[in-house]
């Protein structure tokens, strides 16, 4: 079996779906925080949302598909002017040895970002493809089932208003979810009224769910460690899963700091790639939670590496955002103990929608997968016509 075509198709439309168009107008900290200018909305100083969507073809007209984010078109550039040279000709089935060549290829310029964002998308396209040949699902070529069904936590948790915030929040309990997860608003810049404010949103968080439903919050890269250190002390006493992302990605002594006295568990990782990285994080203790991204951390093959990393090092795994990539990896490896998921608020006028993957909302917290060869995923994106 040859590989005899790559196709990339970049699509201008938000790998998110519903949730980033949502995003943009809600008010969240975020790394660019500091600056008043692109403090509000995300669009303001975010590149504009698009997809690399790449499908391999074997000699005998079998595709696999796989995909990942694509800002400013450079992963569909990496795949078209450089990485599918290693794929045209070469056996689909040897993954690892394709993954090694494609990573030590783009060192020059790669090693994170753009170029592993390319290689992700390559790696679930040839999971795909493989599976499809051997007539299996992904989850079985990954080691087969782990458990049946996959915990999900409600992702989304915007602060708008008080009425809207809670009724979101007591919405996602009447359907089931035993997790859930706010956005801070506030960071450095907005002095103590904007921790006494971050806190109080915690505090109305916790009310409103009961002490049954677990509780995270995101910052999104806005604070810093003495600001992080301050937050973390105050929202101690609301028994809180995680804090994620206090801090920048390349700030592990921070990170180390921040979790040694901190006494609330630190959760990060969806900007961070490969083994190489993970394993400096988890050497310098850095966290108590990893959290990456299958479709930025190097695809299946990577990820894979990662979770055992983290499972030897006793740390959880909590993978940054949902689809069939994820929910496939998570289906095989029970050190994942629950896959992020972004609903419709309750005061969002909105349908909720299946994700462009074909992935299924979840039901009561949970979903299970079926064993359609491959991924089982169906694209449905304005822009882009499958070859098969």
């Amino acid at each position: 079996m040859k590989i005899a075509r790559v196709k990339v198709t970049p699509v201008d439309s938000s790998f998110w779906g519903d949730f980033a168009s949502r995003q943009d107008e809600l008010k969240l900290v975020t790394l660019m925080a500091m600056y008043p200018e692109y403090r509000h909305p995300l669009s303001s100083w975010f590149p504009n949302d698009s997809m690399c969507v790449v499908e391999i073809e074997t000699e005998d007209g079998l595709v696999g598909t796989g995909w990942c984010e694509d800002y400013c078109h450079t992963s569909s550039s990496i795949i078209d002017q450089h990485l599918n040279r290693f794929l045209i000709g070469s056996d689909p089935r040897s993954r690892s040895l394709l993954w090694d060549q494609m990573y030590r290829s783009t060192m020059p310029y790669g090693r994170k970002g753009p170029a592993l964002y390319a290689i992700s998308a390559i790696d679930i396209a040839l999971w795909d493809l493989v599976g499809k040949h051997f007539g299996q699902p992904v989850h079985q070529l990954l080691g087969g089932r782990a458990r049946g069904s996959i915990p999900i936590y409600a992702s989304g948790l915007h602060f708008t208003n008080e009425d809207e915030f809670t009724r979101e929040a007591a919405g996602y309990v009447s359907r089931g979810f035993k997790a859930m997860k706010m956005r801070f608003l506030h960071g450095p810049a907005d002095g103590r009224e904007g921790m006494k404010r971050n806190v109080e949103l915690v505090e109305l968080l916790r009310s409103t769910v009961g002490d049954d439903i677990d509780i995270m919050a995101d910052a999104y890269m806005g604070w810093d460690l003495e600001y992080a250190l301050r937050m973390c002390h105050a929202l101690g006493p609301f028994d809180m899963k995680w804090v994620e992302e206090p801090l920048l990605p390349d700030q592990i002594r921070d990170y180390a700091a921040l979790r040694r006295a901190s006494p609330v568990p630190i959760a990060a990782g969806e900007h961070e790639t490969t083994r190489y990285g993970f394993a400096q994080l988890i050497d310098a203790e850095a966290l108590d939670i990893i959290q990456f991204d299958i479709g930025r951390v190097g695809g299946f093959s990577e990820a894979q590496r990662v979770c055992t990393l983290a499972q030897a090092a006793g740390l959880p795994v909590y993978t940054h955002a949902y689809g069939l990539p994820t929910l496939h990896l998570a289906t095989s490896d029970s050190s994942i103990g629950m896959v992020e998921y972004f609903p419709v608020p309750a005061w969002d006028e909105h349908e909720e929608a299946p994700l462009f993957d074909s992935a299924a909302i979840p039901l009561n917290g949970e979903i299970t997968l079926g064993d359609e060869p491959g991924l089982g995923a169906t694209l449905a994106l304005a822009g882009f016509t499958p070859l098969r």
